[in-house]
Order: structure tokens, then C-alpha cells, then sequence
């Protein structure tokens, strides 16, 4: 069994997957002095563990306030699972982000685990839908911002973002009276994720979002990029949206807490 500590060493390993290793990824770069990664090797396979310190992420901090740590594991070997839960910090408690069974149950008989939530994550359909009438634009509207606002994305956080074109919008209506919006941003690397899916709820039921979602694969395609869509578990309206325009399921990740 080999053993890696180098942080560098990791991403440009996991880099070989961008698309696979996307939720380590994001979060070793998203969080550059909050992270430590450990990678264990051996003949049967890989094992990488991404310890996040949830004082640093809003997300965490809030929903998971008795987990002193994020662990987020992926892993195709039982053993080599084992070995990396050894590195785990023994103070506080833990949220594990995990995506597959079997990393829950090499985690589960040490670290009793309580499921919290899940996240599934889409990718690029084979061919992309009709998207006639969507603007696909490099800046946003006040009247955009504020539908965005409603998922979460705020104007101080997307704006940067635009302005460095490493995000666009898309829209249907006018930019001044949208009916509905998307947007799409650099999640790491050439994998860009599509959010702020919102239709106006006196334009609702006339698959306007699965409209702007549509252009916005199909500008990720021309710029040959890969996309990521991630939606809740409850959220069935985005689920029937991906599944309406074909998109590939990609991942899991399903939250459980441990606390100590």
C-alpha cells in the first residue's frame, strides 16, 4: 500500500477524472487552507479522503453546526477505506459525504452514521433539447440577479464570476421581465456546473426551465466543457427536468453525521 500526502500530488491525480473526482476537487480549491487530502494506493485500487474544516463552509457550518469536520471519500477498496479512516481527526463531530454504498459500509461499523441528505448530480446528454428563444449572455439584470437571489446566488458572489468569464446566464423573455433563468460557472478545471435554475411562478408548467437549461449545455458543448447539473433528492421538479432532456446520471452523494 502505497501512501500520498502531498496535497499538489492528489489534484493533479484526481485531476485525470475532473468529471468523477468533481466534489473533491471543487472543495480542495474552494477551500485551499481548510483541506488536507490523503490518497492510499494499492494493486486493488484507490482511496481518497478530503478533510474539510466545517468552520470554513457556510453550507456546513449551518446545516451540520455539531460536525467539526467534512470527510468526503471516494473509493473503490474496502481496505484501503480502512486504512484512511485511521487519519480521521478524533475531535468533534463528523458529516461524511459519501457515494456508494460501500464506502458507507466500511465507514458505518467504526463511525456510526445517521443519514442526513443527498445530492444527485447529472451530466450531458447525448444530444441537447430545444432551447429556441434563450439569451445566452456574459453579464445579468437586476431582474435576473433577484431570481437568482431566490436559489441562493447572490450578486456579490456571480458577478466576479461573469466578469471574468468563468460564468454565463442564460434567459428566456427579456433580460428586464425574465420568465425564467439559469446559469452556468467553472466548478474546477474545464467541468462547469449549471444552478439558479428559476421560472417565474405565473410562468410555471410550460418547460421554460428545461428551455435555458438545454442552452446552456449546448454552450458548454460548443466551448467543449463539461457539465455537471446537481440537484436535492426532494427536489423532483429538477430531477424530471435532467431526465426530460436526457442527461446521464453521474453521481450520489448522500450526507450522514457522526457525532462523537
Amino acid at each position: 500500500m502505497i501512501a500520498i500526502r502531498d496535497k499538489a500530488e492528489i489534484i493533479e491525480r484526481l485531476g485525470a477524472d475532473p468529471l468523477g473526482n468533481v466534489v473533491l476537487l471543487k472543495h480542495l480549491q474552494a477551500f485551499p487552507q481548510h483541506t488536507r487530502a490523503l490518497q492510499r494506493l494499492s494493486p486493488a485500487g484507490t482511496a481518497t479522503l478530503v478533510l474539510l474544516d466545517t468552520a470554513a463552509s457556510d453550507y456546513d457550518r449551518k446545516t451540520y453546526p455539531t460536525a467539526a469536520h467534512a470527510a468526503l471519500l471516494r473509493s473503490d477498496d474496502t481496505a484501503l477505506t480502512e486504512a484512511l479512516l485511521d487519519e480521521l481527526p478524533i475531535d468533534g463531530g463528523v458529516v461524511f459525504k459519501l457515494g456508494s454504498t460501500a464506502e458507507h459500509d466500511a465507514v458505518h461499523p467504526r463511525y456510526p452514521l445517521v443519514r442526513k441528505t443527498s445530492f444527485l448530480s447529472f451530466t450531458s446528454p447525448e444530444r441537447v433539447g430545444d432551447h429556441d428563444g434563450v439569451l445566452v449572455a456574459s453579464s445579468a439584470t437586476n431582474a435576473m440577479y433577484a431570481l437568482y437571489r431566490t436559489q441562493d446566488h447572490e450578486r456579490d458572489w456571480l458577478s466576479p464570476l461573469l466578469a471574468d468569464g468563468r460564468a454565463f446566464t442564460c434567459v428566456v423573455g427579456s433580460r428586464d421581465e425574465p420568465l425564467s433563468v439559469c446559469l452556468a460557472f467553472e466548478s474546477y478545471g474545464n467541468v462547469w456546473e449549471i444552478g439558479g435554475v428559476v421560472t417565474r411562478p405565473d410562468q410555471r408548467g410550460r418547460g421554460l426551465g428545461a428551455r435555458v437549461v438545454a442552452a446552456a449545455l449546448d454552450q458548454l458543448k460548443r466551448r467543449g466543457l463539461l457539465a455537471r447539473y446537481q440537484v436535492h433528492e426532494d427536489n423532483v421538479a429538477s430531477i424530471r427536468l435532467a431526465q426530460s432532456l436526457d442527461m446521464k446520471p453521474l453521481l450520489r452523494l448522500s450526507h450522514y453525521l457522526h457525532e462523537r
